[in-house]
């Protein structure tokens, strides 16, 4: 289900670095697609499993995912402003 988030993994682990690169903008597109995707899989997994409390815990995992994609695009998008 988190796959997609492997190729992005270190370009999230070091997000400073990656807004202030020549590529941000590229890098930033690659990250929102994967978050983007990952969201979608967990959507899914959501109507999949057995019990209310897997359902909730996939939900707020699904809820977190959307807000790292929102903020990473907000975050690059000030500093696209700023410069």
């Amino acid at each position: 289900m988190y796959e997609l988030l492997a190729p992005v993994a270190k370009d999230m682990d070091q997000l400073e670095a990656t807004l202030a690169a020549p590529d941000s903008a590229e890098r930033v597109r690659k990250i929102g697609a994967a978050l983007e995707a990952t969201a979608g899989r967990v959507s899914d997994a959501t109507q999949l499993v057995g019990t209310d409390e897997e359902r909730l815990a996939l939900q707020k995992i699904y809820r977190g995912v959307v807000a790292a994609r929102s903020i990473v695009l907000n975050l690059h998008e000030l500093r696209q402003e700023r410069h």
